[in-house]
């Protein structure tokens, strides 16, 4: 008996160790585990999402480049288009840095958008000592829109033909202001209509907008654009889309912003938040850094912004939402006006910033 139940022991504990190491389970391998990529910008968006962009940052930034490259599907070409830098001499045209930034979004499949060719700013010194009569200065004007956007046919998708061209006021910019339009001044108030109609002509595929910054907070200028766009179009002037710039900051009332974006709508045009950033810092106050409250009020009003064109903004009507440049220090407020400012949603690192999940809140 004693032999007979050793010999069930060993068979027993033989069996449980055999039936042990069935029930382990392998060893994890993590290289054959999915990976969840981070949602980004443009995976998140039904529409294209954008960034004004800068030749110099692009070449000598890798992480500006791979920031464009992983979270945009759209640029806007930020200065290398306006009448300076594209035309610095008469009848000469200087396409180089421009091509730079069309050759880089081809290359990464991005949109492309022109920016701007009729502003009362960025102009050539030899505009200012250029003498002719109206027919002369009709001439430069209809050569310079028509030689421009002919080169670029069929390569861009849109163009902002006229650039802020009513005043705060809701007139025309005054001549006789430093703000005033030296195209009114010379041509006529009628020159906006000839602009669209010459860009037109040049590039019929291209859509055409009129863009303008402060629609949100300025519901008399907002009024005289809706007045002049529905003109134009009564006239059969091809404005086919509206670009809202949305140059805003954390105090800007959300109705303002709201009422801008469903007044546009009611146009059926092509709506574009064109160049969007958000000041945290408005009063320009010496700040090292942001403080979390300012960061959380940025947040809420990229949201704000976003969540707005996304659910008041038909389908057929949304062209996109660009924003003005790619991090912190790239900012026009920053490199141009210098202000002590940090109003996009990557840092000075181009790491994110809590206001870029406050984008991807209003894209959900």
């Amino acid at each position: 008996m004693k032999k007979s139940f050793v010999v069930f022991l060993i068979v027993l504990v033989g069996f449980l160790a055999v039936s042990c190491k069935k029930s382990v389970a392998p060893a994890l391998d993590t290289n054959t585990l999915p990976i969840t990529p981070l949602p980004t910008l443009k995976g998140s968006a039904p529409f294209l999402i954008g960034a004004s962009i800068d030749p110099t940052f692009l070449r000598n930034n890798l992480r500006y480049r791979e920031t464009l490259i992983s979270e945009f599907n759209s640029i806007t070409i930020e200065n290398m288009m306006k009448m300076n830098n594209i035309q610095p001499e008469r009848a000469r045209f200087d396409y180089a840095r421009a091509n730079e930034l069309v050759s880089f979004a081809n290359q990464e499949k991005m949109r492309i958008h022109g920016h701007a060719l009729v502003w009362h700013e960025a102009l050539p010194g030899w505009i200012s000592t250029f003498q002719g009569d109206s027919l002369a200065w009709e001439n430069l004007f209809k050569t310079h829109i028509q030689t421009v956007a002919s080169y670029y046919k069929g390569k861009l998708a849109g163009w902002d033909v006229v650039n802020e061209a009513i005043d705060n006021d809701g007139g025309t910019r005054n001549d006789n202001s430093s703000q005033g339009s030296i195209w009114r001044r010379k041509l006529g108030a009628d020159y906006i209509a000839r602009a669209f109609l010459y860009a037109k002509e040049a590039d019929p595929n291209a859509i055409l907008f009129y863009n303008d910054y402060a629609q949100e907070s300025n519901p008399k200028k907002l009024e005289a654009i809706l007045r002049m766009v529905e003109d134009l179009r009564k006239s059969n002037v091809p404005v086919e889309g509206l670009g809202l710039q949305m140059h805003i900051h954390i105090n800007t009332p959300d109705a303002g912003i709201v009422n801008a974006i469903t007044k546009y709508v009611k146009t059926g045009l092509k709506i574009h938040i064109s160049e969007l950033d958000i000041q945290l810092n408005p009063s320009n106050e010496t700040l090292e850094r942001p403080t979390v409250a300012q960061l959380e009020a940025q947040r809420l009003k990229f949201l704000t912004v976003v969540r707005a064109y996304k659910t008041l903004v038909p389908k057929e009507q949304q062209y996109g939402i660009t924003q003005w440049n790619v991090g912190d220090a790239d900012s026009w407020l920053r490199t141009y006006l210098k202000k002590n400012e940090f109003p996009l949603p990557f840092d000075m690192n181009y790491e994110k910033k809590v206001s870029y999940y406050g984008i991807l809140e209003g894209l959900r």
